[in-house]
C-alpha cells in the first residue's frame, strides 16, 4: 500500500532509499562511537521496508539493523563474549515485532479502503470507486485520445420484485445481476453500482462498435443471470465519447439522459450513441 502518486514509484526505489538510510545511521553510530544511543532511528529503515514495499523486505532489513548496530562499535568491551551475540539478538527481535505492528497497520488500512471503496450488498464498485476510476480514464482519454464508452444501466420492474416478493428477492437480483456484469467485462473495465437498482459500466479505449458488442453481451449476460427466476429487464444508456466530456458528471449525465429516453420509448432495450455526434463530414473524413 502506497497511494496516490507513490503508487508509481518503483519498488526498488523504497529498497535503495532505506538500504541509503541504514547506512547513515550505522555511520553516525560508528562516529559517535555508542557514546549517543541511536538504537531507534534503525527502526525508519525497518518501516520504510516494511509499508512501502513488503515484509519480506522489512525482515531483511531487520538483520542488516542488527547485524549492523552489533559491528559499527567494534572497540566496546564486554565482560563475556556472549553479551554482543545477546544484544544482537534482542534488537532482532524489537525490530522483528516493528514489522509485525507495521504489517498489521498496512492490511488494516488496505482493508478499509478496499471496504470504502466497494459497494456492500454487490461486491463491485461503489460510487466513490467509479468516481476515482472514471476521472483517470478521462485523464487517459486527453492523453491518448481513445474513445471511451460509459454504460448507464436500470432495472426494469426491480420494485415490482421489491414489493412482491421482498427485499431479500431483491437483494439477490442485484447480486445476480452486478456478478452478471462483472464476469463479462474486462480487467480494464469496471462495474459500479450508482444507485438503488442503477448500475454503471466504464469501457476505456473502446469505440462504438466494439460497444455495441460489449452492451449486447452485457444483456444477455443480464437475461441469463435472472431468466426463470424474478420479472427483471434491464434499460440501458450508453454514449461513446471521441473527445473528452468536461467533467464525469457530463459524461454521466448523458447517459443517465438516454436511459430515460429508452425507458419512455418501452424499457428493455439499450440506446446508444456518439459524442460528439459525427457530421457527415467528419464522417467521411475518419473513413
Amino acid at each position: 500500500m502506497r497511494g496516490d502518486w507513490l503508487d508509481a514509484v518503483p519498488s526498488w526505489v523504497f529498497v535503495a532509499v532505506a538500504v541509503l538510510l541504514l547506512g547513515i545511521v550505522a555511520i553516525v553510530d560508528n562516529v559517535t562511537g555508542g557514546e549517543v544511543n541511536v538504537t531507534i532511528f534503525y527502526l525508519g529503515p525497518v518501516v520504510l521496508a516494511t509499508w512501502f514495499v513488503s515484509d519480506i523486505a522489512g525482515i531483511v532489513l531487520s538483520v542488516l539493523s542488527a547485524v549492523l548496530w552489533t559491528v559499527v562499535n567494534p572497540d566496546v568491551v564486554y565482560s563475556n563474549r556472549f553479551i554482543p551475540v545477546w544484544n544482537t539478538l534482542v534488537h532482532l527481535a524489537f525490530f522483528f515485532v516493528t514489522v509485525f505492528l507495521v504489517s498489521l497497520a498496512r492490511r488494516a488500512i488496505i482493508a478499509e479502503r478496499a471496504t470504502s471503496r466497494t459497494d456492500s450488498l454487490t461486491g463491485v464498485a461503489n460510487g466513490r470507486a467509479f468516481e476515482d476510476r472514471a476521472e483517470l480514464a478521462l485523464a487517459d482519454m486527453h492523453r491518448t485520445r481513445e474513445p471511451l464508452t460509459f454504460a448507464y444501466i436500470d432495472l426494469d420492474h426491480f420494485k415490482h420484485v421489491n414489493d412482491t416478493l421482498g427485499h431479500h428477492e431483491g437483494d439477490m437480483v442485484l447480486r445476480a445481476v452486478a456478478s452478471a456484469l462483472h464476469e463479462r467485462i474486462r480487467a480494464t473495465d469496471l462495474v459500479a453500482r450508482l444507485g438503488g437498482d442503477e448500475f454503471g459500466v466504464l469501457l476505456p479505449d473502446t469505440d462504438f462498435d466494439a460497444a455495441e458488442s460489449v452492451l449486447a453481451d452485457l444483456r444477455a449476460a443480464v437475461e441469463e443471470a435472472v431468466a426463470g427466476r424474478w420479472p427483471v429487464d434491464m434499460t440501458c444508456g450508453a454514449v461513446t465519447f471521441t473527445r473528452p466530456p468536461h467533467d464525469v458528471d457530463v459524461m454521466v449525465q448523458a447517459a443517465d439522459s438516454l436511459m430515460y429516453d429508452a425507458k419512455h420509448t418501452g424499457r428493455g432495450r439499450t440506446e446508444h450513441e456518439i459524442q460528439p455526434a459525427e457530421t457527415p463530414a467528419s464522417a467521411a473524413a475518419s473513413s
